[in-house]
C-alpha cells in the first residue's frame, strides 16, 4: 500500500512515534524471521525499519549487523516501490552490483521484501527474505510472504497500543484519586484503544461499565452489573481464573493482570486482557476494584497463527520436523519413567518424484494432503503424525505398543495410502513403504530416528510397499555401504575412476566388433576395484548419476584412442543408470557430449537391466530411450533373463540387442537347467529379431556350446579382461589373436 505521507520526513516522523527504534530484541518478531528462513529455505531474513539515514533491524536471522546506512539499503527501494519487490540477481542489476552488502558479506543475489505499513498505510520498512543464491524467488514466493508481513503489521500495532494503554494506566495510577480525570483518561482510551472501563464494589457486587466496555463485552446498557451475570460471560474453562483472579485481588488489596474468554450474546468468542487494580475505601466511597477491558483478539488470533506456524505444516497441516522432534523427545522422558515401549515409523512414498515430474507440482500437493488426511484417519487419536520431509511422515505410536502392533500400524498406513488418488478426472497411482525401529533404555531421539531410517532405506531397496523393523544386521550393510560411497566419491573427486574396455567379439571367428566400457577404480593404496566391488555405491540415486556422467566423459574423450587402437571396433557399449532413465535431459545430454567430440550415436550401444524398466514412470524411460534410438543409437537389455517381464520388455520398448547374464553362461556346461535356459533365451530374442550376446565366457568349451546353440557374439576373460585404452593394441598378441588363428 502506498504511503499516505506526502514526505519522507513525514514518514519517519511516524516511524519514530512507535517508540521502537533502538529497542532490545522482542521474541515475537525474531520468532518471525527464523520461521521465514525455515519455510522459504533462504539464508537471510530481516525485519528492516527505514530512518532517515539509516536502516535498523527489528529482527534477524541469518546476519550479525544490526543496522546499515540507508544508502545501502535494499529496503528503501522497496518502500519507494510500495509493494512487494524482488530483486532476482543484484549482479545484474545496476542499482546493486556495487553494494557492499552485494560484492562482500552477505552477498546478496537475491532479495524479496514485503512492505510493512501503519493501519493507516504509513510505510515503515519492509518483512524481507535474501539469499546469496542468484533467481532463488519466484512470483508464487509473494502471497506466500504477504502473510507474514500482515503478522508483522499486527505486532507493531499491538505494540503502539501497549505504549497507549501503558501511558494511560501511567496516568491513571498517578491521578487516581481524581475520579473526574480518570474518568477523561478511560475516555480517552476507548477512542484510541478500543479499552474500556470497569468498576466492581466487592461488598454488594455492583458493577459499572463505561461505554466502550458494554460494546467490547456486547452487553446492553444497564445489562451484566452483578459480579455473577458478568462472569457468566466468560467461557466455562477461563471463569475459574477470572474469579480466582478478583479474590485475590479484594483479598490482598492488590491488582491483577489476566487474559480470558468470553462469548457475546451473538455467540462471538473474543480474547479480553482484564486489568484490574483495588481502591481502599474513603469517606465519601466504598473500597472499588477499577480497572481496564482491552480487546486483543485480533492480537491473539495473530500470536496463535504465529505460534501454528511454527509448528505445523502449511500444505498438509500436519506437524513439522521441529514440532515432532519435541514430541518425541517428551515421549523418550515418559518412556525413561515408566519403562513403557513405543515405535517411530518412517513412511515413504515410493516414486513420488515421479509424480512431480509428470503431473507437476500442483499435483503433486494435492496427492499429499489426500495422503495426510488418510495417514491421519489410520492411527489411533494418541499416535502422534508429521510430515518429515517432502513425501516422507513420521509417526509416534502409543506407549505400550508392541512389535506386532507397530507392523500392523505400518501395515495399515500402507494399505491407506496405496490407494489412487482422483484429481481432476485421472487417477494418480500412489505407494509407501515403511520403516520401524522401537524405543531403547538408552537411545536418544536421532539414534531412534536414524534406525528408522536405516529400516526404510533397505526396505525400499529390496522389498517397497511393506513394513520394515530395524535389525542390527543392517548396521554391517549399512557401514559397507557407506564405505563403498566413500570409495567411489573420493575416487571420483582425485581422478582415480576410470574406464576399462572389455571386448566383444564374434564367436564364429572371434573377430573384434565392438568393446563394453566398465567401471573401474584404483584405491588410494594401488588396488584396482570393479563395479561390483563397489556395488551399493552404483546402487546410491544420487551417487549413481556422478559415476555415469564420469564414465561418459571418459569414453568420449577416449573414442579415438580407441578407434587407433582397433580400427575394427565398431561401437563401444555404456552402462545406463536408473537415474539417467529418469533424467528427462539424459537424451539431449548423452547425445550433445557425443556430438562436441564428433562422435556418432551409431558408434554407442546404451545398455540398461530390466530392474531398471521396472519403474513406475515407464513412460519417461520410454521417451529417453526412443529419443536415443532416434538418433542411431543401439539399446542393450543387460542381465537378459535375471529379471521379471522379459517377453513384455522386448515387445514395449525400443531393444535391439540382449546379453545373456554370466551366471548362466559360468554353468550351462555343468547343469542341464541352466544350458535349457540359455538355449531359450537364445531362440526366444532371435527370434524376435534381436542380437545375443553372452556375458562372462571363460572357456573354449563355452564358446563352442554358445556357437552351437545359435549365439553369435560374446565377452568374457577368454577373450580378454577390461583394458585401459593405451593398452588395447595389445590385443593383437593375445587370446583374440590366438583364438582367430585356431578357428581359422
Amino acid at each position: 500500500m502506498p504511503a499516505k505521507c506526502e514526505s519522507d520526513a513525514a514518514r519517519v516522523d511516524a516511524l519514530h512515534a512507535l517508540q521502537i527504534l533502538d529497542t532490545p530484541r522482542q521474541e515475537c518478531f525474531e520468532r518471525i524471521t527464523s520461521l521465514c528462513t525455515q519455510l522459504f529455505g533462504c539464508s537471510i531474513s530481516l525485519i528492516s525499519l527505514v530512518d532517515s539515514d539509516r536502516q535498523w533491524f527489528l529482527a534477524k536471522t541469518g546476519v550479525d549487523i544490526c543496522q546499515t546506512p540507508r544508502e545501502i539499503s535494499f529496503c528503501s527501494h522497496a518502500i519507494q516501490a510500495g509493494r512487494t519487490f524482488m530483486i532476482s540477481d543484484a549482479l545484474e542489476d545496476d542499482r546493486f552490483r556495487a553494494n557492499p552488502l552485494v560484492i562482500g558479506g552477505p552477498y546478496i543475489r537475491s532479495y524479496l521484501g514485503q512492505p510493512i505499513t501503519t493501519h493507516d498505510g504509513v510505510l515503515l520498512g519492509t518483512l524481507c527474505l535474501a539469499d546469496p543464491r542468484p533467481g532463488f524467488f519466484d512470483e508464487s514466493h509473494h502471497a506466500k510472504l504477504r502473510p507474514f508481513g500482515n503478522i508483522v503489521e499486527d505486532l507493531l500495532e499491538a505494540h503502539q497500543k501497549r505504549l497507549e494503554a501503558c501511558y494511560l494506566t501511567a496516568h491513571l495510577s498517578e491521578r487516581s484519586d481524581s475520579l473526574a480525570k480518570s474518568n477523561r483518561l478511560f475516555a480517552q482510551a476507548e477512542r484510541v484503544a478500543k479499552i474500556g472501563s470497569w468498576e466492581l464494589e466487592p461488598k454488594s457486587g455492583r458493577l459499572a461499565y463505561s461505554d466502550e466496555s458494554l460494546s467490547i463485552l456486547d452487553v446492553a446498557e444497564g445489562g451484566a452489573t452483578c459480579l455473577d451475570a458478568a462472569l457468566d460471560l466468560y467461557s466455562p474453562e477461563d471463569r475459574p481464573l477470572v474469579e480466582k483472579a478478583l479474590e485475590e485481588v479484594v483479598k490482598n488489596r492488590g491488582s491483577s493482570n489476566i487474559e480470558a474468554h468470553i462469548v457475546t450474546r451473538s455467540g462471538q468468542r473474543k480474547r479480553i486482557k482484564i486489568v484490574g487494580e483495588y481502591l481502599e475505601a474513603r469517606a465519601d466511597c466504598p473500597a472499588r476494584v477499577v480497572g481496564i477491558l482491552h480487546d486483543v483478539t485480533q492480537a491473539y488470533h495473530s500470536q496463535m497463527a504465529l505460534e501454528r506456524a511454527a509448528d505445523y505444516d502449511s500444505l498438509t497441516n500436519l506437524l513439522n520436523r521441529q514440532a515432532f522432534d519435541r514430541h518425541l523427545g517428551e515421549r523418550l522422558r515418559s518412556h525413561r519413567k515408566s519403562g513403557g515401549n513405543f515405535f517411530v515409523l518412517l513412511l515413504d512414498l515410493d516414486g513420488f518424484k515421479d509424480i512431480n515430474d509428470t503431473f507437476g507440482h500442483l499435483v503433486g500437493d494435492v496427492v499429499l494432503e489426500e495422503i495426510s488426511s488418510r495417514i491421519t484417519a489410520a492411527v489411533s487419536t494418541d499416535a502422534v503424525v508429521a510430515r518429515w520431509g517432502g513425501d516422507e511422515f513420521a509417526i509416534i505410536t502409543a506407549m505400550g505398543a508392541s512389535a506386532e502392533d507397530a507392523t500392523a500400524i505400518g501395515d495399515d498406513l500402507i494399505r491407506a495410502v496405496s490407494k489412487d488418488v482422483a484429481i481432476a478426472g485421472r487417477n494418480v497411482a500412489v505407494s509407501a513403504t515403511c520403516g520401524l525401529a522401537q524405543s531403547g533404555e538408552s537411545l536418544v531421539a536421532r539414534e531412534l530416528l536414524r534406525r528408522a531410517d536405516l529400516a526404510l532405506y533397505h526396505g525400499k531397496a529390496r522389498e517397497p510397499g511393506r513394513t520394515h523393523h530395524y535389525h542390527v544386521s543392517l548396521e554391517r550393510e549399512n557401514r559397507l555401504r557407506q564405505e563403498a560411497i566413500g570409495l567411489v566419491r573420493n575416487a571420483l573427486s582425485e581422478d582415480r575412476l576410470f574406464a576399462g574396455y572389455q571386448p566383444i567379439v564374434l564367436l564364429s571367428n572371434n573377430t573384434l566388433v565392438g568393446f563394453e566400457a566398465l567401471m573401474r577404480l584404483n584405491t588410494r593404496s594401488g588396488e584396482q576395484l570393479t563395479a561390483t566391488q563397489v556395488l551399493p555405491a552404483i546402487l546410491d540415486p544420487i551417487l549413481s548419476r556422478e559415476i555415469s556422467d564420469r564414465m561418459i566423459e571418459l569414453v568420449c574423450k577416449e573414442f579415438p584412442a580407441i578407434q587407433e587402437a582397433q580400427p575394427d571396433a565398431q561401437y563401444v557399449s555404456l552402462n545406463a543408470t536408473e537415474a539417467d532413465l529418469l533424467s528427462r535431459d539424459f537424451s539431449d545430454r548423452l547425445l550433445g557430449m557425443l556430438n562436441s567430440q564428433k562422435i556418432s550415436p551409431r558408434h554407442v550401444t546404451l545398455e540398461i537391466t530390466e530392474t531398471m524398466l521396472l519403474v513406475n514412470d515407464g513412460a519417461t524411460v520410454q521417451g529417453v530411450l526412443s529419443k536415443l534410438r532416434a538418433a542411431g543409437m543401439r539399446i542393450a537389455l543387460d542381465d537378459f533373463g535375471t529379471g521379471f517381464s522379459s517377453l513384455s520388455h522386448l515387445r514395449d520398448f525400443p531393444i535391439d540387442k540382449v546379453k545373456i547374464d554370466g551366471s548362466f553362461i559360468q554353468k550351462m556346461c555343468s547343469e542341464h537347467q541352466s544350458r535349457l535356459i540359455v538355449q531359450a533365451l537364445i531362440g526366444m530374442a532371435k527370434n524376435l529379431g534381436k542380437e545375443v550376446i553372452a556375458e562372462g565366457i571363460e572357456t573354449e568349451e563355452q564358446r563352442q556350446l554358445l556357437l552351437q546353440m545359435g549365439c553369435n557374439y560374446g565377452q568374457g576373460f577368454l577373450f580378454s579382461p577390461a583394458e585401459t585404452p593405451c593398452r588395447l593394441k595389445l590385443l593383437k598378441l593375445s587370446k583374440i589373436q590366438a583364438l582367430r588363428q585356431e578357428a581359422a
